[in-house]
């Protein structure tokens, strides 16, 4: 839609009305529905007055510019606008009428006389109607429904596991920020760079993925090797271990995030606002079963110098740092595991696939 010419001062609606030919036809449908609040969608009721437009087909012989000839305000309030087209109109110059008829109607408004125009508008309005309401199903763009409560929305939460009313608005995070990425966590096999991408998108700074950084498993007690006359678990290369855990080392990996400024690394430390986002968005992604850390990593220039104090003192093993104050020259880097993660999540998560390296 082009601004050119367009008084600064005025509003959308003002526009609309003033220069309607200037619109594009599913554009400016679109906004009057948005206007009449309340209204039927256009197409889709058995009372034209109750939609928010009225469509009228526009009787000229000369070849039309444009899609949409004029917008007229309605002479009333709850009544619908009037939107007249070049397109679809039985009597105009690409319309299905034999030339003599399309004359005669022509003429007859010409003197006033509406009626014969009037009762062919009755099926322009229709057919009209059926080409807006053939496009907005098709076109997302085109509901005034908001995004994430229409059909569109409904099948991209049943693809990532949310379909159900009960399973909703549960994670850190909005389910409306998993609608654009729907693709990601929708896949069967979720790769550990699909999951990176995801955090980029929604977080807005760097993010990577380390995958097979390993995982300890704790081994029940029943498992475990016991010796004596009444052991268990006794046979050297076949059930016998040591400790109370095992390693696994494709039961974890590592999110490395930045570099970061210190604005952005102090709100992804324990407490900051960031931290719970992230750990949400893997646990929904990567499922309950793997294990991960959290890298942080501050750029060098931006590492604090070491003071002391209780507004701005150093906190011990995340922001106090020697050499600080811009004479770094390594980043710094932070890692956060175990209980630094814990509670940090939603229970629910969209599935247990594993990411993939790759």
């Amino acid at each position: 839609m082009a601004t050119d010419g367009r008084d600064k001062g005025a509003s959308l609606e003002d526009w609309l009305f003033a220069e309607g030919r200037r619109f594009d036809f599913f554009q400016a449908v679109a906004l009057l529905e948005a206007r009449a609040e309340g209204s039927r969608s256009v197409g889709e009721g058995a009372e034209p007055g109750a939609e928010a437009v009225r469509f009228r087909g526009t009787v000229d012989l000369a070849f039309p510019e444009t899609d949409v000839v004029r917008v007229e305000r309605p002479a009333r309030e709850g009544e619908p606008a009037a939107m007249t087209v070049s397109f679809m109109s039985l009597a105009g110059a690409l319309g299905p009428l034999p030339p003599p008829f399309a004359e005669l109607v022509y003429q007859r408004a010409a003197r006033r006389d509406l009626a014969l125009r009037d009762f062919l508008d009755i099926f322009n309005h229709r057919l009209i109607s059926l080409v807006y309401r053939s496009r907005k199903r098709h076109r997302i763009g085109l509901g005034v429904a908001s995004p994430e409560q229409d059909d569109a929305a409904r099948y991209l939460h049943a693809l990532i596991g949310l379909g159900l009313p009960s399973l909703r608005e549960r994670l850190a995070v909005s389910d409306r920020a998993l609608l654009e990425p729907a693709a990601l966590p929708a896949r069967e096999v979720r790769p550990m760079a699909g999951l990176a991408g995801l955090l980029r998108h929604h977080l807005g700074v760097p993010v990577e993925g380390v995958p097979l950084t390993g995982a300890y498993h704790p081994i029940e007690e029943s498992d475990r090797t016991a010796i004596g006359p009444s052991g268990r678990n006794r046979g050297l290369g076949r059930g016998a271990t040591l400790g109370r855990r095992a390693w696994d080392q494709e039961a974890g990996f590592e999110l490395v995030v930045g570099p970061l400024s210190l604005r952005d690394y102090l709100r992804f430390l324990p407490g900051g606002e960031l931290l719970g986002p992230l750990c949400a968005l893997t646990r929904f992604y990567a499922g309950e079963v793997l294990s991960f850390t959290v890298l942080l990593r501050l750029r060098a220039e931006e590492a604090p110098a070491a003071r002391l104090g209780r507004r701005h003192g150093a906190r011990l093993g995340s922001t106090a740092c020697l050499g600080g104050g811009g004479r770094r020259r390594e980043p710094v880097e932070k890692r956060l595991r175990g209980a630094a993660l814990q509670g940090t999540s939603s229970p629910h998560a969209g599935g247990a696939a594993a990411p993939r390296s790759g």
